[in-house]
């Protein structure tokens, strides 16, 4: 029985009986953690609020195995010189027990040097194998061997995770206590933890590879059909959604999959508190699924893993090999026991969702997370659009103190606005958000960037940052490649518009990585503007001047500016996929490379004799002593090791049959046009053409 299954039947939570185990001397890592035997006694004797305790019986215990010892005491590992003799000679002994037993007496310990065994471990970082053995006071072949037998490959000097040296400790049945790492620090970081804080939602990102269910899965939580609006069956905007599950209240931020998202996942991954990396079991780890799991792991955040499209028939093997997979990117799943949650699950179904959100709120609770509504708002920027009748908006999520009606605020650099209406992510207009509720702003004086922070202030000083600021000015990234290439006019000149600052920012982030890839392009990627709207008669002329093209996404082009075009010329292209629009520039890229021919040297041969034949020209006999003639390729004469003519082979033959190759080797006439004065003894050079 699991730590979380216990608390429940005694009607606690985890984080109560982890700490009542705590003061008992028994520690555990986490609510997932097996309860053992010794716990188990202990808390039957104790006794709650005045009352006995019910006694539950958690199962078999992990049974304590005998370690081959030497003499010195290896720094940081516990020892206990008293261990309990059987109960009774029935009582078996693990294969692992049974054979250490049997090798320790065959070298010669006593069995009284065998009860004084290595029984607790302290880990607190990553470690070599063969230092993890020595811990363990083990041999190096022994972890290898047990790695082996879960489908993991490694050497003594492979670095072990904190995970997988917990895994192996549970196998050998060691007490495990993790080192004094500051966790929860980490976890709340970005939020206000102070005395007056209290217990907030828990806000949880999910990731992972694009089509393996992210969108889907929060559309049975929400039972909201999102997936069918997106264009392209892809999200491609951040979305925050507010859950109220059976088990407790939840904030969901679903990011992008597709890899022209990297950027925006990042961000998503920001200030969340939980990942759930999604993995589809007939489909296993992937290139993004690998992202995802390190922007989770860059953000220090725990990770829950939803194996998905379990509802497919024969998946069960499949499910094996995500959980083999995932080992080797060191998440290692608790029951081959590491401390990774893996949750099968269908998306589509249902199945196994319930027992996922219920890990949710045990991984909060095992948090504590906390932050103080009554503190000036300081809010997390996701998402900043145009919307139609309200100007600039911004989807945020406050991380300390309440965000209401009225409120003056600045942002980034330079950025101000006063609140005039807040809706939630269920389109309900409300006058208050609190810590970690996603909420819609309206009310910025100007666009407001992905990744800033929002800080509520007093009008004073709302006025002086406001007076301080001038226009603003959408601009791209300043590091990318395309940007040094300004200079030329061979340059492919684009204008993005879109509808929200997000999708500019991923377009950006892609085209990047396409000119890093094609860098003998003729013609680089010249970004000369990148804004926010629809396309408008200013955006044609400004195209006209620079020679650009216009690719809007998700918007519309005002009715003038389509007149304006036509006079002027103008190409707009439109899309509704992100990846089509890049896709489209791509093409364009290497529909404009620069052509470069070259004559790549193929063959050589010497001339043995030389026939003059009436109506069909000069044949040259060949004997072909390197690589290869091929007709229609160029040839050299060389007499003397000087070039004197050069042709092009018409006919080739061999054997009086007519042939398109002859190899190294072999003998064979042709004629050439260009030149005819072929003599016995001269040197014939072959050359290909290649673009």
């Amino acid at each position: 029985m699991r730590i979380y299954e216990l608390a429940k039947k005694m009607g606690v939570t985890s984080r109560e009986l982890l700490d009542k185990f705590s003061k008992g001397g028994h520690n555990f890592s986490s609510h997932m953690s097996v309860v053992t035997k010794e716990a188990e006694d202990f808390i039957n004797k104790t006794k709650s609020d005045g009352s006995s305790v019910q006694k539950i019986k958690v199962g078999n215990s992990v049974a304590s195995e005998i370690k081959k010892t030497k003499s010195n005491v290896v720094a940081g590992i516990k020892k206990n010189t008293d261990l309990a003799k059987p109960s009774s000679e029935s009582e078996k002994k693990t294969p692992f027990q049974s054979r250490f037993v049997s090798r320790a007496r065959s070298n010669g310990f006593s069995s009284k040097k065998l009860t004084d065994a290595v029984t607790k471990v302290c880990i607190e970082k990553d470690m070599p194998l063969f230092e993890v053995a020595k811990m363990f006071g083990r041999t190096d072949g022994d972890l290898i061997f047990l790695l082996l037998g879960k489908g993991i490959a490694l050497n003594r000097n492979n670095v072990l995770s904190v995970d997988t040296i917990k895994m192996l400790a549970d196998s050998f049945g060691l007490e495990v206590e993790i080192g004094s790492g500051d966790k929860t620090e980490k976890f709340h970081k970005g939020f206000d933890i102070s005395k007056d804080a209290v217990i907030r939602w828990p806000i949880v990102v999910i990731m992972g590879h694009v089509d393996h269910g992210k969108t889907t899965l929060l559309d049975y939580i929400r039972k909201i059909n999102t997936a069918e609006k997106e264009k392209g069956g892809i999200t491609q905007h951040i979305g925050a959604y507010e859950v109220d599950s059976a088990h407790g209240k939840i904030v969901f931020l679903d990011t992008p999959g597709h890899e022209s998202f990297s950027y925006l996942r990042k961000k998503g991954a920001k200030i969340t508190d939980i990942a759930i990396l999604i993995v589809a079991a007939d489909d296993g780890v992937m290139p993004q699924t690998i992202d995802a799991l390190k922007n989770a792991k860059d953000a220090k955040i725990p990770i829950i893993v939803a194996i998905n499209k379990v509802d497919k028939p024969g998946i069960s093997a499949g499910i094996e090999t995500v959980k083999r997979q995932l080992a080797e990117h060191d998440l290692v799943p608790e029951d081959w026991g590491g401390n990774t949650i893996c949750v099968p699950i269908s998306a589509k179904t249902g199945e196994g969702v319930n027992e996922l959100l219920e890990m949710i709120i045990l991984q909060s609770q095992m948090m504590e997370l906390k932050a103080n509504p009554d503190l000036p708002a300081k809010a997390f920027i996701l998402e900043s659009k145009i919307e139609k009748g309200f100007g600039p908006v911004a989807t945020v999520i406050c991380t300390e103190g309440s965000l209401k009606q009225d409120d003056f605020f600045v942002c980034g650099n330079g950025g101000t606005g006063r609140v005039r209406l807040l809706v939630n992510s269920h389109g309900k207009k409300i006058k208050k958000a609190e810590p970690s509720i996603p909420v819609k702003v309206v009310g910025f004086d100007d666009f407001s960037l992905i990744g800033e922070w929002l800080e509520v202030v007093d009008r004073k000083e709302y006025l002086r940052v406001k007076s301080g600021r001038g226009s603003y000015r959408p601009t791209v990234h300043a590091n990318l490649p395309q940007q040094i290439a300004s200079g030329f006019e061979e340059n492919l000149n684009i204008i993005i518009k879109t509808d929200a600052l997000g999708s500019k920012e991923a377009i950006i982030d892609s085209l990047g990585k396409i000119s890093k890839q094609k860098k003998d392009a003729h013609c680089p990627v010249r970004i000369v503007s990148g804004k926010v709207g629809a396309i408008s008669e200013g955006d044609v002329l400004f195209a006209e001047n620079t020679g650009s093209i216009i690719f809007g996404l998700h918007v519309k082009v005002e009715r003038n500016a389509v007149k304006l075009a036509r006079e002027k010329g103008v190409e707009i292209k439109l899309y509704d996929v992100i990846y089509h629009l890049v896709e489209d520039i791509e093409k364009i890229l290497i529909s404009r490379k620069k052509v470069v021919i070259k004559w790549v040297k193929t063959g050589e041969a010497e001339v043995r004799k030389v026939f003059n034949i009436k109506k069909v020209g000069v044949i040259a006999g060949c004997y072909v002593r390197d690589g290869v003639f091929s007709r229609g390729d160029k040839v050299e004469c060389i007499r003397s090791k000087v070039v004197v003519g050069e042709g092009r082979i018409v006919t080739l033959q061999r054997d009086k049959k007519v042939i398109k190759e002859v190899p190294a080797g072999y003998e064979c006439g042709f004629t050439c046009d260009g030149f005819q004065g072929w003599k016995e003894g001269d040197t014939v050079i072959s050359y290909h053409k290649e673009k």
